[in-house]
Formats: structure tokens, C-alpha cells, sequence
């Protein structure tokens, strides 16, 4: 969710070469762990301009896992992808109105369907790998964070669940479509950017902390800014525009 066509885990993966990576049909690839068939050879997943997401078994075969896709990222066992997929008819151009999302499991090659009839999007792993946090604004009206287990149950809607509108003062912004987004594992919080209201102007850096089973905690925001991320120390990172300049600026956060 760094990227919207990122497919490195909330930790990052190792990359690994592939021929064609300079080709300009490759957007995005992940290496992941070896299959028990060949412990030498890696699979790889990738996506392309095109929008299909491949996968390369570890005999050096490619096959086309879907098309129409968006968003994919690995697990963090990275044994897992999570994508997003518009339906076949779907045209460029054309208005998102339902996207599906889909679970692939890498050394079999299947995926299977775990949100259907919505506009679900940009699907990110928890740290643990438990659940995946997505955004919707169709399934309560409003633009929302929702959580689901990859088989598609416990279905919960995680932000906005008593928010009427995005007017309301309990409304907490989604992240930015192809933003960034990042974890700070160890004590369950994101840090994101949000989609600025009015041209040319920065968005928002906003904070979510969840307990244990990924219910929201707290929330804030940290000011306008972009490009957060999480230091070593449990800070965070981000630049603002100020007065023509870009300024960067730490904060904590608790």
C-alpha cells in the first residue's frame, strides 16, 4: 500500500532480478520464499502495465494469475498475495464501481475470492497476517477502513462506523489511492497520507493505533505533509511544503 502497484510486504522483501525486469511491461515484482519442490529457485509475482498479475513457478514458468488488477501485495509469510480485481467488462475510462478482492496462494497458483459486489480496494496484510485492511466507500456510503480473514469472513467495518457523512467530526479520512502507507508492526499503528482537498496543496499525515484484534484505538492527524515514514527509534518521518521549500519534519507518537 506504499505503492499502488507495490508488491513488497509491510517489512520488505528481497528482490530478485528478473530478464525482462527493464522491460517497460513490468510494473512491479516480489520475490517470495522458496517452494518445497525447489529450495534453489524463488516464485516471483509480479504485475504488469497491463494490468495482469503474473506468477513465475520456480521451474521458470510464467502463468497469468488475473487481469484487471490492482494493489497486490505479498503476506507477511509471504506465502499470500492480496490483490484487487475489476470485473472482465470493465473498460479503461469507465467508473469503478465494483472491485473484487482476491487472495493467491503462491505455490499452488490458485486464488480464491474473498470480497465480492463492492468497490474494495487497496488491500494491505496486518502484520501478523491475520487480517487484511481494505477501503470502501460503497458498502455503509461512506469512505471507510474495513477488516476481513482471507476466507472472507469476519467481515468488519474498522473506521467511520458512526460517521453519517465525511462532514462529521467522528470522520477519519482513508488513505490516499496510491499513497503511502506504512506500518509500525511492533505496537499495531499506520501512519498515511491523506488526498488533499484542494489542488496543489499537501494532505494530511494521519496516525491509526488498533488493539489487538485491529479495532481502531485512537486516531490523528500530524498536520499536512507527505512521504511519512517510521524511523528506528518508533518516530515518524515526513516532508511538508512550507513557503515554496520543502521542509522535513520528526514526530512522536505514542
Amino acid at each position: 500500500m506504499a505503492s499502488s502497484l507495490a508488491l513488497a510486504a509491510c517489512g520488505g522483501l528481497d528482490a530478485e532480478t528478473l530478464e525482462d525486469t527493464e522491460s517497460p511491461s513490468v510494473t512491479s515484482q516480489a520475490v517470495v520464499s522458496p517452494s518445497t519442490e525447489d529450495a534453489d529457485r524463488r516464485i516471483i509475482v509480479y504485475q504488469t502495465t497491463s494490468l495482469q498479475l503474473m506468477r513465475v513457478d520456480n521451474k521458470g514458468t510464467s502463468h497469468l494469475v488475473a487481469q484487471r488488477t490492482g494493489e497486490p501485495e505479498v503476506s507477511p509469510d509471504e506465502k499470500r498475495v492480496v490483490y484487487a480485481k475489476l470485473p472482465d467488462s470493465h473498460l479503461a475510462g469507465d467508473a469503478v464501481r465494483s472491485s473484487d478482492l482476491y487472495v493467491l496462494n503462491v505455490n499452488s497458483g490458485k486464488s480464491d475470492r474473498v470480497t465480492q459486489g463492492f468497490d474494495d480496494s487497496s488491500p494491505i496484510w496486518s502484520p501478523d497476517g491475520r487480517v487484511v485492511l481494505f477501503q470502501s466507500s460503497r458498502r455503509s456510503g461512506v469512505p471507510a477502513l474495513w477488516r476481513v480473514k482471507e476466507n472472507g469472513k469476519d467481515l468488519v467495518q474498522v473506521t467511520n462506523k458512526g460517521a453519517a457523512s465525511q462532514l462529521s467530526s467522528a470522520y477519519i479520512p482513508n488513505p490516499a489511492q496510491g499513497g503511502t502507507l506504512e506500518w509500525d508492526a511492533d505496537r499495531r499503528i499506520i501512519v498515511y497520507t491523506t488526498t488533499s482537498l484542494r489542488a496543489g496543496e499537501d494532505g494530511e499525515v494521519r496516525v491509526i493505533a488498533f488493539d489487538r484484534n485491529y479495532d481502531v484505538a485512537s486516531a490523528s492527524s500530524l498536520g499536512k505533509g507527505f512521504a511519512p515514514e517510521w524511523t528506528e527509534r518508533g518516530t515518524v518521518v515526513y516532508s511538508r511544503n512550507e513557503g515554496g521549500r520543502v521542509v522535513t519534519i520528526e514526530a512522536r507518537v505514542n
